[in-house]
């Protein structure tokens, strides 16, 4: 059986010394029971690695940061889910005896490491025997802890999570099944008469985020359409009711993740910043396009459902802010193909 661990740390504890105790302490008394995965990331890379699952002949479990764990709720591709509360680590290094015995609940004989990350791999090591990463980890030091090291120079993430797998292509990545799975619930602000059109304004980058005069004129455009701005936090909540202060046509809304997803699977457009939240519509073949500035599209395909507006393309770089280059004709130019 399949088991896939997914444990998110957002930044390594500077004392490693514990962990390393950790690991050796792992190897003792070690009871290999199942095979499972480890990918350590943000919640855009939550849902992109989750592409392996429907290739995947059983269930998983899933083992999975805390505040990120109702982004996998209800799916039938996954057994159990295991949150684990790493901010509380970072703030507390002691709770990472804590993890450290929840982790051991459960021994595997073989880890994937999807991430490639220290992190990740002393993860792997903790909960496994014999670890299967990259070749070329993002940080090359993790691969001193892998076992088995599979070559990828695939340009796009999830042709390397399918690679790590041996699972081949053919084709899947671009007409995936639907990946994500929500508690069914109604939203009074979605039309029926009308096209329902999200936008994903936020980003954890600033250099990611789109000008607030391309939202309002993109609102304009779809003037005759509705349109759902969610936000988290007050900076985006300011931002969602300026765009509906200057569109009629524009509701902004807070959500949690299990609506979120719902409603962006009721949808029948969501044009967004590259974020995790953009990505739900990749993962459910909803029709969408994603906004890129200093980054540029390395993690999924273009397909039928999925389309992309890129300023630059050849690095990714925090200090780069060229979102004012976006061009609103380009971005609708993109939904035209739909």
């Amino acid at each position: 059986m399949f088991i896939i661990r997914e444990v998110f740390f957002n930044k390594f504890p500077q004392n490693l010394n514990l962990s390393f105790v950790i690991i050796l302490l792992s190897y003792q008394n070690l009871k290999e029971t199942m095979d499972t995965i480890i990918k350590l990331s943000s919640l855009g890379d939550i849902i992109h690695s989750l592409v392996v699952l429907p290739k995947l002949e059983e269930k998983i479990d899933f083992v999975v940061d805390e505040s990120f764990k109702d982004i996998l709720q209800d799916n039938p591709y996954i057994n159990n889910i295991v949150p684990v509360n790493l901010r509380a680590a970072k703030k507390d290094k002691k709770q990472l005896w804590n993890i450290y015995k929840e982790l051991r609940q459960k021994t595997y004989q073989n880890v994937y490491d999807l991430q490639g990350l220290i992190k990740s791999a002393l993860v792997a090591r903790i909960i496994g025997n014999e670890v299967i990463g990259y070749a070329n980890p993002r940080e090359k030091i993790a691969s001193i802890f892998y076992d088995k090291k599979i070559k990828s120079k695939k340009k796009f993430a999830v042709q390397r999570y399918l690679e790590l797998f041996e699972m081949e292509d053919d084709g899947y990545l671009i007409n995936h099944p639907k990946l994500l799975f929500y508690k069914d619930r109604e939203f009074e602000y979605l039309s029926r008469e009308r096209k329902n059109i999200v936008f994903i304004i936020g980003a954890s980058w600033e250099c990611k985020k789109t000008p607030l005069h391309v939202w309002t004129e993109l609102a304009e455009y779809f003037k005759n359409e509705n349109i759902i701005v969610p936000y988290v936090g007050e900076n985006e909540k300011k931002e969602a009711f300026f765009i509906a202060d200057k569109a009629k046509n524009v509701t902004p809304v807070s959500l949690n993740l299990n609506d979120l997803k719902a409603l962006i699977d009721k949808s029948d457009l969501l044009i967004g910043n590259d974020t995790g939240p953009s990505f739900i519509a990749w993962a459910n073949n909803i029709n969408n396009v994603i906004l890129y500035g200093c980054t540029y599209n390395n993690k999924i395909l273009e397909n039928r459902y999925s389309k992309s507006v890129e300023i630059q393309n050849k690095e990714i770089n925090k200090r780069l802010n060229v979102m004012d280059k976006m061009d609103v004709k380009n971005i609708i130019k993109r939904t035209d193909e739909f």
